[in-house]
């Protein structure tokens, strides 16, 4: 049992947390451009949830100020605000996930049984018997307890969904990103299930289950937002390859005579905002200058650029059209062509060496495969 005082204080607090976290996801700001469109949605979803916790809350805390309230009236608000905010979690959580999962057509089942549910409720409200109004309210409740099982089952299919496309896409920034949903996903899954009973139990008790929803609200929160930080990356590990007329044929990334560099690339599985990830990663490696390690691996290179060794080794043999040492030893090239024009005097062996190449042998023979001329013939040509 709790003081009124305290019920009253968390009630209050558990409808001015969710407004104010809600009206928050509204105004703030994310980044335009198309990767984000879905997490924008997403997020928007999310946030008129919050909204309609908070709203259900304060006609609670009302109730209790004032003393007064229709009980059957409570409780039918209580289960409609409950079945909007499952459904409206479910729908933006896997807009953010899954763009793709949530299609005109659940839009429309989703919208039936929503007005069909507030029908059931409105007859109810207005029948003439006390009893049947009860036995309504509890046929509800069931009702809402099935729809919640069932947002939850989509919630999951898409989580594993989800996680199945990131296996070749590891990143440590990914997977914490990732680890928030599922306990998101707990934390909904125990306060919308005993949302349908609550109603029927002690007052006391509805305290404590508006104490978890606001530890649940704030979690959720957080973690939406931090979402945000990586959805570009997210969206198009989570999304490639899931819509087939994304893989088309991308223009070459700069200009033939760019002195990065570059090939052009080719028609690939990869969707082009996952080409796009993928080149901003490459972009940052290299002007790190993380080809110059001597020895580098694949698997270092896949680290240090925030993915694992298959997933990079696909993206060069698909988009590159070359291996994991082709690419870097052209970077070493090219570089070493530049340190050649930039000190005429340098010698070969001190250039071997700062582009990365173990001995000068080494770096003539790849310069030769690559250029087609020894570095001293190429060096002598510029003249």
């Amino acid at each position: 049992m709790i003081s009124q005082e305290l019920e009253l204080n968390i009630v209050l607090i558990g409808w001015v947390i969710p407004i104010l976290l809600g009206l928050v996801l509204l105004v703030i700001k994310t980044p335009e451009t198309q990767s984000h469109i879905y997490y924008q949605k997403g997020k928007l979803t999310c946030a008129i949830a919050f909204l309609l916790f908070g709203v259900e809350i304060l006609s609670q805390w009302v109730m209790r100020v004032l003393e007064v309230g229709d009980p059957i009236l409570s409780v039918s608000v209580y289960l409609l605000v409950f079945y909007l905010a499952t459904l409206l979690f479910a729908m933006g959580y896997c807009t953010m996930i899954s763009p793709g999962s949530v299609d005109r057509r659940q839009q429309v089942i989703a919208a039936v049984v929503l007005l069909a549910f507030v029908t059931i409720l409105v007859i109810n409200y207005f029948l003439p018997n006390r009893l049947w109004q009860v036995r309504g309210l509890l046929l509800c409740c069931v009702f809402l307890f099935i729809i919640t099982c069932s947002g939850i089952y989509s919630c999951v299919v898409v989580y594993r969904k989800a996680i199945n496309n990131l296996r070749t896409y590891y990143s440590d920034v990914v997977e914490n990103m990732i680890r928030w949903m599922p306990g998101v996903g707990a934390g909904i899954l125990v306060f919308l299930l005993s949302a349908p009973f609550v109603c029927w139990l002690p007052r006391w008790v509805g305290v404590y289950q508006v104490a978890l929803g606001i530890i649940m609200i704030i979690y959720t929160f957080i973690c939406i937002i931090n979402f945000s930080s990586s959805y570009k990356s997210l969206a198009a590990a989570l999304n490639d390859g899931e819509d087939g007329s994304d893989a088309q044929e991308i223009s070459a990334m700069n200009d033939a005579g760019d002195e990065e560099g570059d090939m052009n690339v080719q028609r690939s599985s990869f969707s082009d905002s996952l080409i796009e990830v993928m080149q901003e990663k490459e972009a940052r490696w290299r002007a790190r200058g993380g080809y110059r390690t001597k020895g580098v691996t694949i698997e270092q290179a896949a680290r240090e650029i925030g993915t694992n060794r298959s997933y990079l080794s696909k993206y060069l043999n698909e988009v590159r059209q070359m291996t994991f040492y082709e690419w870097v030893a052209q970077m070493r090239i090219q570089e070493a062509q530049s340190l050649m024009l930039a000190d005429r005097n340098m010698p070969i062996e001190q250039i071997a060496s700062e582009v990365g190449f173990t001995s000068q042998s080494t770096f003539s023979s790849t310069f030769k495969k690559q250029v087609g001329i020894s570095p001293n013939a190429w060096r002598n040509q510029q003249l």
